[in-house]
C-alpha cells in the first residue's frame, strides 16, 4: 500500500459487548494490514483501556450531541491527526462526528457502522445521521440492510453487509480444551446481561430440562446491567446449584469448548451475534430465537434450531432434542463450523472492510 490510510474509529458507549468487541478486532487486523487506527471513546469506557491494552492508539473523548465544544475539539482532532477516513458506531459519537467531519476542510470519508437491528427512527436527523451525510453505511447483516432498504427507504447501494468475522486460530475445536468440568450434559449462554437478550427465558427452559435430564448442568457467561435480577430470578427458582454465573470471560473458547449446546434466546434488536458465531466455529450446535440476523446463520435443521423469541418451552424442547440426539448435534456443529470458515472468517471480514475502503481511495496503490 502507497499511502498510509489513517482510520478514526468513534465509539460514545462506555460498556463491552459485541459491538466493542468487534471495533478492536477490526482495528488490529486492519493496523496488520497495513493501516492506522486510532479509537476515540470516553475515558471511562471499557474499549478504551482495552484497545490501549492491545496496543491501539486510543484518545479519550467527551461526546455530547449539541456540545459546541465538542464539535471543537473533534475538529482540532481530525485536523492534528491527519484522518482519511472515519467510522462512527453509535448515536452521540454519530452526531459529532459526521457533522464535523462533513464541514471540515480535509473531508475525511464518513462510515456509519450499524451493529444491532433495533429499529431506526423515520424522521429528518435519523436520515440525515445515516442516509444523507455518511458515504456508506456498515450493518452487520444482511436483514439489517435490507430493512434500511424496505422500511426506511435508504441507498441500498451505499449500504454494505460485512457480518463480524470470527479468528479461526483462537476459536479452534481442535486445539482448545474445555476449561469446566464436566459430569452429564452441559448448556450455556454467552453475552452481556442485558434485557434484551432473553436470559429469562433461558433460566425457565432450563426449569423444564431439569425434569427431563436432572443431572444436566448450565453456565451464564458475561456481565451487565442485568446481573442481580437475573441472580434473584435463579435464586426464585431455586436453580442455584444448576445454574452457574460465570461473570465476564476471556476465556471464551474454552468456555465454550465446554459445552454440548449454545443457547441465545434474545427478545429483540440482534445483528448476527459473535457469541453465535463462535459456538459454531467452535462446531457447537446453537438453539436460538428467530430475531434480527440470526436467521442468516442458524439455519434451522442445518446449523442448529431456531424458535420463536420469548418461548421458554420451545427452548427446553430443542435443548431436549439434542440431548436424546448427539449425532444431530454433531452434524449442527460440523455445518456450523464449515459455514463460518466459508463465509464469517476474519480474513474476510477484513477483505469487505479492505474493499469498501478502496471505493474512496482509487488513487492510494494497494497490497
Amino acid at each position: 500500500m502507497g499511502k498510509m490510510i489513517i482510520i478514526l474509529h468513534t465509539e460514545s458507549s462506555e460498556g463491552w459487548g459485541g459491538q466493542e468487541m468487534r471495533i478492536v478486532l477490526e482495528s488490529l487486523g486492519m493496523i496488520k494490514r497495513g493501516y492506522q487506527v486510532i479509537i476515540a471513546a470516553p475515558s471511562k469506557s471499557n474499549i478504551l483501556h482495552r484497545a490501549k491494552e492491545q496496543g491501539i492508539k486510543v484518545l479519550p473523548f467527551h461526546f455530547q450531541k449539541g456540545n459546541p465544544l465538542a464539535l471543537l475539539q473533534m475538529s482540532s482532532l481530525i485536523k492534528k491527526e491527519n484522518v482519511n477516513l472515519v467510522n462512527t458506531h453509535s448515536s452521540s459519537d454519530s452526531w459529532v462526528t459526521t457533522i464535523v467531519a462533513k464541514f471540515s476542510k480535509t473531508k475525511p470519508v464518513v462510515i456509519r457502522t450499524r451493529h444491532l437491528s433495533t429499529p431506526i427512527s423515520n424522521t429528518y436527523a435519523s436520515r440525515l445521521i445515516y442516509n444523507i451525510l455518511p458515504a456508506a453505511i456498515v450493518t452487520t447483516g444482511e436483514e439489517i440492510r435490507q430493512k434500511m432498504i424496505h422500511d426506511l427507504r435508504f441507498d441500498g447501494a451505499k449500504i454494505w453487509s460485512i457480518p463480524t468475522g470470527v479468528d479461526g486460530q483462537r476459536f479452534n475445536p481442535e486445539k482448545v480444551k474445555p476449561v469446566l468440568k464436566r459430569n452429564g450434559f452441559v448448556a450455556g449462554m454467552v453475552g452481556v446481561l442485558r434485557s434484551w437478550k432473553g436470559h429469562s427465558y433461558f433460566i425457565e427452559a432450563v426449569s423444564h430440562i431439569l425434569k427431563a435430564i436432572p443431572d444436566s448442568r448450565f453456565y451464564i457467561i458475561g456481565d451487565g446491567p442485568q446481573l442481580h435480577k437475573i441472580r434473584n430470578m435463579i435464586r426464585a427458582l431455586a436453580l442455584d446449584g444448576k445454574i452457574t454465573m460465570l461473570g465476564q470471560r476471556e476465556d471464551i473458547p474454552e468456555l465454550l469448548a465446554s459445552l454440548d449446546v449454545l443457547v441465545h434466546p434474545s427478545t429483540a434488536n440482534e445483528g448476527v451475534p459473535q457469541a453465535i458465531l463462535q459456538a459454531m466455529a467452535m462446531g457447537k450446535p446453537v438453539v436460538a430465537s428467530d430475531v434480527g440476523a440470526i436467521k442468516e446463520v442458524v439455519i434451522h435443521g442445518q446449523t442448529g434450531f431456531l424458535v420463536p423469541p420469548q418461548e421458554s418451552q420451545a427452548i427446553a424442547a430443542k435443548v431436549m432434542d439434542l440431548f436424546h440426539n448427539p449425532l444431530l448435534g454433531k452434524k449442527f456443529g460440523d455445518e456450523g463450523r464449515i459455514l463460518i470458515q466459508r463465509t464469517y472468517s476474519m480474513e474476510r471480514m477484513l477483505d469487505s472492510i479492505e474493499k469498501l475502503y478502496r471505493q474512496f481511495f482509487p488513487e492510494t496503490r494497494w497490497r
